[in-house]
């Protein structure tokens, strides 16, 4: 059987959470990914995946920048036998919606139990409790971990209970109480109120957590909170065993000598090339991961779009980079797209630059926004490079040893 093929959008938009499904899929061994901005989708580059991820992060920003085009080609996609993903973001996504560009995406009926008419009463003034929708409010009542638990639709025989982190995530209705495999049962001591605990309960609890609705031949997955967050094992054990149920794939390589012929129009890079692209990739990092280091102790934040970022953010990028480098440097080939040596170079070196621009704006007590949404859009280009070469030359790692074990074996 072949590992499935998955798709991971990490486009305009979308925040760092799409690097927990990096770590979720590469340690349960699904190890065939692709990764995806917005002009990938709207080429239709995910119609030959099994499954399409996408994960949290501004809802309106990843609509708007998907388009008509991007809506039209995810609806086929699922249509056709796919898979669709959405965590967070990704959950309100393709749900019901008046609102533009949300209304390009009326995929599935659901609708979100966390919204209000009204501003609603906040134990906590923070800009992450609630965001305009239309003349209503999306508003989050919880944040941190929550008490989740699988219904008779999941398991017939018995509920499960589970922990999940809620970060802006919706609490849902399905029109077919079947589709509900999952509800919010409860709080734990981590979990943090925004609101009062009574709002929070009659919002939540009851309410679906993780809906499963079938359409056509695939299926669209919605995750109010992270599975995908890495301290939760058995929240993401839920995501791999659903992916391998709806694939009918498992996480082996025996299938691989097909995949290794998807290689033909790429690059292979070896000598000295490879080293000097790795050195830079070492070098750049290194530098970038200093200055981000220092500016972890500044209290700063930043509004783009719907989302607030903060500079401990930058780090998380470099350092789901980082982590990977040394792996990747054992590789005497490297696997890598026409284009992209010169795109991870040149986005590598100007990351390091833009840091110190705002470290300097910053202890200057300037305004840093503008350099703020730079960097955060070199490091999406940056990532989706890196994590392109990464799996690309990982993955024929693991095709070349494959077969000299079949050939041993023979």
């Amino acid at each position: 059987m072949n590992s499935p093929k998955i798709g991971i959008y990490a486009g305009s938009g979308t925040s760092h959470s799409w690097l927990w499904f990096i770590d979720l899929f590469e340690k349960a061994g699904l190890c065939d990914l692709v990764f995806l901005d917005e002009f990938s989708v709207q080429n239709n580059d995910i119609k030959d995946l099994d499954v399409l991820v996408v994960s949290g992060g501004d809802t309106f920003a990843v609509a708007h920048s998907l388009g008509k085009k991007g809506g039209r080609n995810i609806k086929s996609f699922v249509e056709q036998g796919g898979m669709y993903i959405g965590s967070c973001a990704g959950a309100y996504l393709p749900m019901n919606s008046s609102q533009k560009p949300l209304d390009l995406f009326n995929f599935v009926d659901v609708k979100i139990t966390n919204l209000s008419k009204l501003f609603p009463s906040a134990e906590v003034q923070t800009c992450k409790s609630c965001a305009a929708y239309g003349y209503d409010f999306v508003f989050h009542p919880v944040r941190e971990a929550v008490i989740l638990k699988t219904t008779c639709f999941f398991d017939k025989d018995k509920g499960i209970e589970f922990t999940a982190p809620l970060y802006g995530g919706p609490g849902m209705k399905a029109a077919d109480p079947s589709w509900v495999l999952a509800v919010y049962e409860g709080f734990t001591p981590k979990t943090a109120f925004f609101t009062t605990r009574e709002i929070a309960q009659k919002t939540l609890v009851t309410n679906g957590a993780v809906v499963r609705v079938p359409f056509n031949r695939g299926c669209f997955y919605l995750l109010g909170p992270h599975l995908e967050h890495p301290r939760f094992k058995q929240a993401n054990q839920f995501i791999i065993d659903a992916v391998i149920r709806e694939t009918g794939m498992a996480g082996d390589f025996t299938g691989l000598k097909n995949k290794e012929k998807s290689y033909g129009t790429k690059e292979k890079l070896s000598g000295k090339q490879a080293r000097e692209l790795l050195l830079c990739i070492r070098r750049e990092l290194s530098n970038s991961r200093i200055v981000a280091g220092s500016l972890e102790f500044s209290p700063v934040q930043w509004l783009i779009g719907q989302k607030v970022y903060a500079p401990q953010k930058v780090r998380v990028f470099l350092e789901s980079m980082w982590k990977r480098l040394r792996a990747l440097e054992k590789n005497k080939v490297l696997i890598l797209e026409p284009g992209l040596y010169d795109r991870i170079t040149h986005a590598a070196s100007q990351i390091t630059l833009e840091l110190r621009r705002i470290k300097q704006q910053i202890d200057e007590e300037k305004d840093s926004l503008k350099t703020a949404i730079i960097i955060f859009d070199l490091l999406h280009i940056l990532s989706i490079s890196f994590f392109d070469l990464y799996f690309a030359t990982m993955f024929n790692g693991m095709y070349q040893y494959h077969e000299s074990i079949k050939s041993k074996a023979g």
